[in-house]
């Protein structure tokens, strides 16, 4: 024992070994067992986190893309994602507002009302007196507005008799050398009446050449004089919103003869008549609708299917005296459309109003085009129907219209005209925003 012990002393490394590889082959199996078991179960945990990306990776993801239809499609919802979404979204807001504050200009042409004082609510001190004020600033306009766009009228016809009469007796005095009418022979008869035809035609032709197209405020929509009756401020706004109507309408006419230097040359030669189809709603006439206008049609015809919308206006009457406040108007609602009453397929809503006008106007035939182009660029104005007959040039130079030698047409046109509520509504008094439906309490864009 004690030679063992002295050996194991001069050899303990070799005993040491010896005791780590019998330790070693009885625990090496245990560790092993417990080592294998913990690799399996990281190797599984990594796979099923792979897994779960890969699936990420496969997620459905469908973006809302303003103004756009849905996009979808696959891949990992992270932040670089939702940045790159927000710039898209910004940018394309920033687009959409930018057109809108366009269009709102195009639409509006810095136009304002004729009395700051009537509208939207006029002071209850003048209450009963500003309508006669207000349709005297809207005669004065219409005339302001025919001076603008060169459009007028032939001579007036006692101003013509006036000036043949000179001329006849200097005709006769002068070239004829005789004393008076009576003393002329059938020759010297017919050498005067060709001499005053063509002095008449002289004065019409430097008369047209002053204007760029014939119109009188007796061929415009214009407001009969008020009565003593109190009359609502609906109407009142009406009397206004018609005169926007006609500087659309005249402008485009302008518009379309700007290369002209007078009526014989330009495209449109006359506007025989101008009349807005469509009343404020919500009058008995209309049937008590209420949220916008009528369709209309041409010769005159009135409401959606050519009957009704016949109101004055009246609506709401006493509403013009309560509290006008700011108006909703939320631009981001999609105007729904109906084809059945018109090829747009649009009718008045919660953003913009639709009014319907007749327009007869005596134009050039080959040249009718640049009215409706004219019509198209001045303001969002579309023709949906027209009628077209000819015109007799020789007897409308009969009664002063100096045409030209082109050949004329006379043609009755159904316009639409379309007004954004965001610049017309906060004019409107608070009759006229209850007849066509427009809400308040908020300011507009909201909601």
């Amino acid at each position: 024992m004690t030679k063992v012990l002295d050996w194991v002393r001069g050899n303990w490394v070799i005993v040491a070994c010896g005791v780590v590889i019998l330790i070693t082959l009885v625990l090496a199996p245990i560790f092993s067992g417990s080592l294998e078991e913990g690799v399996r179960q990281t190797a599984e945990e990594r796979a099923r986190k792979v897994s779960e990306i890969a699936g990420f990776e496969r997620s459905p993801v469908q973006l809302e893309i303003p103004g756009q239809a849905p996009r979808s499609g696959s891949g990992v919802v992270n932040a670089a994602l939702l940045e790159t979404y927000r710039e898209v979204t910004t940018a394309l807001r920033e687009d959409a507002d930018a057109v809108r504050s366009l269009a709102v200009e195009h639409n509006r042409k810095g136009r304002g009302v004729v009395s700051a004082e009537a509208f939207p609510r006029p002071p209850a001190s003048q209450r009963e007196t500003i309508q006669f004020d207000v349709h005297q600033r809207i005669l004065r306009a219409y005339g302001a507005l025919l001076t603008s766009v060169r459009a007028g009228e032939p001579p007036a016809a006692d101003a013509v008799a006036t000036e043949l009469q000179r001329r006849e007796s200097q005709f006769i005095t002068n070239t004829l050398r005789k004393r008076s009418r009576a003393d002329l022979d059938a020759r010297e008869s017919a050498d005067l009446a060709a001499e005053l035809a063509k002095a008449r035609l002289v004065r019409y032709g430097e008369r047209a050449r002053e204007l760029s197209f014939y119109a009188s405020t007796q061929s415009l929509d214009m407001p009969p004089a008020p009565q003593q009756s109190r009359i609502s401020t609906a109407e009142m706004f009406d009397w206004q919103w018609r005169l926007w109507v006609a500087e659309d309408l005249l402008g485009a006419i302008a518009m379309a003869n700007a290369d002209s230097p007078s009526v014989v040359e330009s495209p449109v030669k006359r506007v025989v008549s101008l009349t807005v189809l469509d009343e404020l709603p919500g009058g008995e006439a209309s049937g008590g609708d209420s949220g916008g206008f009528g369709g209309g049609g041409i010769s005159g015809r009135r409401g959606v299917d050519g009957e009704g919308s016949d109101s004055t206006g009246s609506a709401g009457e006493g509403a013009g005296d309560d509290a006008v406040g700011p108006v909703v108007i939320d631009s981001s609602v999609e105007a729904a459309l109906d084809f059945s009453r018109t090829f747009t397929g649009r009718k008045s809503n919660s953003v913009y109003d639709v009014r319907n006008v007749e327009l007869v106007v005596v134009v050039a035939t080959e040249q009718l085009p640049k009215l409706f182009d004219a019509l198209a660029k001045r303001n969002f104005m579309t023709v949906l129907d027209m009628e077209l007959r000819p015109a007799d040039a020789f007897e409308a130079a009969r009664l002063g219209y100096i045409y030209g030698t082109a050949p004329v047409s006379e043609a009755t046109l159904l316009i639409e005209t379309v007004w954004l509520r965001e610049w017309t509504a906060p004019f409107m008094p608070a009759d006229a925003r209850q007849a066509l439906g427009i809400g308040a309490g908020m300011a507009m864009g909201e909601g």
